[in-house]
């Protein structure tokens, strides 16, 4: 699987968001999907998926933004 044509735009309003549009291709580059027209965001995204999905996320975010409290990086 590939990203191609990603674009990452940050977004403001309403709330701080990011929005993000590509094609999915497989390794011959035939184009299996896509995030959307209008690109699909993250947010939106996120609080769709599965509590048990979000929390093996939040597990592992969670030592980089320990890194980051330190100011370790």
């Amino acid at each position: 699987m590939n990203l191609v044509n990603v674009e990452i735009t940050r977004v403001t309003q309403p709330v701080p968001d990011w929005n993000v549009k590509a094609d999915i291709t497989d390794d011959a580059g035939n184009v299996l999907s896509t995030f959307g027209v209008n690109g699909t965001s993250v947010n939106n995204w996120w609080n769709s998926q599965s509590q048990e999905f979000q929390i093996q996320y939040v597990s592992i975010f969670m030592s980089i933004m320990a890194q980051q409290s330190v100011g370790t990086k």
